[in-house]
């Protein structure tokens, strides 16, 4: 049985939507999903039957209201990226209800409603619920609104299951990350379902005595799990924590360990934990007779969670038990989430990346021509072997990451902007150094600092007047003055421009913009450009 927080969170989430519908019009199919336990295809209809059921359970107040916002025609011409539209309907108990609808065009057959009920008490403004209350279901219809995007990753001709629950999975998850009051309140849901779930402590004892006692006192609550050594323990950590790969894993919340054991103590049980990164992850209580300070200094040094020593209080590590085991799982919750956040947030600045080198490909070909020719001759020059020519010449790609962040108009008319608009533009370089920061963060420190000097010295000049820090002569790296030649030259080519006009331009630079010595190479390195 598969217990992980992540998909009890994804599972309990699910319950917060009445229903999921697909409208395919093309195919005249309506799916209806239920969202009560897990995504669930209930019902499959035509478009004129599903209209016609509409009619039986809709508030004959708001029947004609609602039917004109779901024709086909007016959605089709509604310029919104998510139409909201509150009414009551009967429910299950035979009483009319509150619901909101997020209706959202998928393309121009398609249409997807996103139904849940809301309370009395919640404000709609308009027919959209205000982002005023913490109910639950509010704050999910508030964020519905941030994530449109996430309806562009389902299939547009085949509605299966799964791109339903993909929907729902992202749609929650994105709730519990950016709304803090749901947050600690759906903390408090978690913590009740935890607490349903089937558990399992591991108790790491050689002593068969302890193991029964230990065994009795939390049987009834978890399922337990014995290892009479350090080894065994850590072969059930490998395969039910760090590989857990099938339906069929222990759900490991807790472990009881003990110190003296043969084949593995519980030392090299602590250090496997803590090279594995499982400690912050896996609650260890320490059970021992070794109350020495030695000891007891030598194990918090792990930081474990707890440690009891004999005799037992059963009942106050009963309690004490329970605490940590909610306590880890809302941890690990924000943790997943958190990760979850970096992840999406690579995926969007990965995007972003590869549009920006799409649209300077050209640009980009000829400067990595350009500043080869000159890094070769300027490592010549100064007889430098550890001037990585390849690892500058790939990072010059990003030189310009996030010009696309300001309006042009800024950067050719600099002199005439007020104080917040040059702040913008002074800032640009250092947002761009960021983002290379973050996408490069797998890379090795010389390819990030090239990069990250490239960008946020795009600007400077060797007469200190440049931003965003003004740096000035030797500050700037040779290398980055090459590169800024490069740009220059391979941008005035592409332009068309003569020759001896591109050269007269860049060498009217020499002691202003651009390194004495930078301009030297650059003349040097001209015929072997031409070519």
């Amino acid at each position: 049985m598969d217990t992980s927080i992540n998909n009890l969170v994804t599972n309990e989430s699910l319950k917060i939507f009445s229903s999921i519908t697909l409208i395919d019009i093309l195919n005249d199919k309506v799916s209806l999903f239920s969202c009560n336990n897990g995504v669930t295809e209930i019902e499959s209809d035509s478009y004129e039957n599903y209209l016609e059921k509409l009619k039986k359970v809709i508030h004959p107040d708001f029947l004609n209201d609602y039917f004109n916002v779901i024709s086909f025609n007016n959605l089709k011409n509604n310029n919104q990226d998510i139409i909201w539209k509150s009414y009551m309907k009967l429910s299950d108990t035979l009483s009319y209800d509150n619901y909101v609808d997020a209706i959202k065009v998928l393309n121009e057959n398609q249409v997807i409603i996103t139904t849940f009920k809301y309370t009395p008490e919640a404000v709609v403004s308009d027919g959209e619920p205000v982002n005023n209350t913490d109910d639950l279901s509010y704050a999910v219809a508030d964020l519905i609104m941030n994530i449109t995007s996430t309806f562009d990753n389902l299939e547009n001709e085949d509605y299966e299951v799964a791109n339903v629950k993909k929907y729902i999975t992202e749609l929650t998850n994105d709730l519990l990350r950016k709304n803090q009051s749901v947050l600690k309140e759906y903390e408090n849901k978690i913590s009740v379902e935890v607490n349903k779930t089937y558990r399992s402590i591991l108790i790491v004892d050689d002593d068969g005595l302890t193991r029964n006692i230990f065994k009795k006192v939390f049987e009834k609550e978890y399922n337990i799990i014995e290892a009479k050594n350090g080894a065994e323990a850590v072969e059930l950590v490998e395969k039910n924590i760090l590989q857990n790969n099938n339906e069929s894993s222990e759900n490991i919340v807790c472990m009881f360990l003990d110190l003296k054991m043969p084949v593995m103590d519980g030392f090299g049980v602590l250090n496997f934990l803590k090279e594995k990164r499982l400690l912050t992850r896996l609650p260890v209580v320490i059970i021992s007779a070794d109350d020495t300070k030695d000891t007891k200094e030598k194990i918090y040094g792990y930081d474990i969670s707890d440690m009891i020593e004999k005799p037992f209080n059963y009942e106050l590590i009963k309690k004490r038990v329970n605490t940590t085991v909610n306590m880890y799982a809302k941890s690990n919750l924000l943790d997943n989430l958190i990760k979850y956040q970096g992840r999406e947030l690579k995926s969007i600045l990965n995007s972003y990346v590869n549009a920006y080198l799409i649209d300077y490909k050209v640009v980009n070909d000829n400067v990595s021509k350009y500043l080869t020719i000159m890094l070769n001759n300027y490592k010549t020059k100064e007889n430098n072997n550890l001037l990585d020519v390849n690892a500058i010449v790939k990072a010059s790609k990003y030189y310009d990451l996030s010009i696309n962040t300001i309006p042009r108009t800024y950067l050719n008319n600099i002199n005439n902007l007020n104080e917040e608009e040059k702040k913008v533009v002074f800032n640009y370089p250092n947002m761009g150094e960021n983002i290379i920061k973050y996408i490069l963060s797998e890379e090795s420190d010389s390819d990030v600092r090239y990069a990250s000097n490239i960008i946020k010295m795009h600007n400077e000049r060797y007469d200190g007047m440049g931003y965003p820090n003004s740096l000035k002569e030797d500050k700037i790296p040779m290398y980055v003055y090459l590169t800024n030649i490069a740009i220059e030259y391979a941008s005035l080519k592409i332009k068309n421009i003569n020759e001896e006009e591109i050269v007269k331009t860049i060498n009217s630079k020499n002691g202003n913009k651009y390194h004495p010595t930078a301009i030297e190479i650059f003349n040097a390195s001209l015929e072997e450009m031409k070519g």
